[in-house]
């Protein structure tokens, strides 16, 4: 959330890159999804993000540690996690996704030497057909809409 209630050209930039990173990473939720195969094509998405705001270049991908992807440098954390009896709920990770089972969608990118971070989250139910329900969809989340209601407080 902008503190004095707008955006600067940088934070909007990234802002919008975290927010199609979880849009795309939430129409994965399916049932059939592999958590592996899930979590190598959310970091897919966050690296063309990340050479899209030239925080990684091409040579940083191509030499990346396969054991820890350069994306990992801004993104150092999972996507998703189950949501059932606790925050973090233990739930199988070799099986295959089924319909119900709930999911937080929370990509970030954290830029210490520009101090600051964005992390956006949702909580979703995979559905047995189409996109995930997301529990979340009446919370304002785009860049605008924050704008406008951090301005209305002013």
């Amino acid at each position: 959330i902008p503190v004095n209630g707008k955006f600067t050209k940088r934070q909007r930039e990234v802002y919008d890159a975290v927010l199609r990173v979880k849009d795309e990473a939430t129409k994965m939720l399916v049932p059939g999804t592999m958590w592996a195969e899930y979590h190598k094509e959310v970091g897919k998405i966050m690296t063309s993000e990340l050479l899209g705001l030239g925080l990684l270049s091409k040579a940083d991908v191509q030499n990346e540690n396969k054991e820890w992807p350069a994306y990992k440098k801004y993104f150092m954390h999972g996507t998703s996690h189950h949501i059932g009896l606790d925050t973090h709920d233990y739930g199988p990770l070799k099986t295959p996704m089924k319909a119900n089972m709930v999911f937080t969608v929370e990509p970030g990118i954290y830029i210490p030497d520009e101090g600051f971070g964005i992390r956006l989250e949702d909580d979703v139910v995979i559905q047995e057909k189409g996109a995930p329900l997301n529990l979340m969809k009446n919370i304002p989340i785009e860049a605008e809409e924050i704008e406008a209601i951090m301005q209305s407080r002013a």
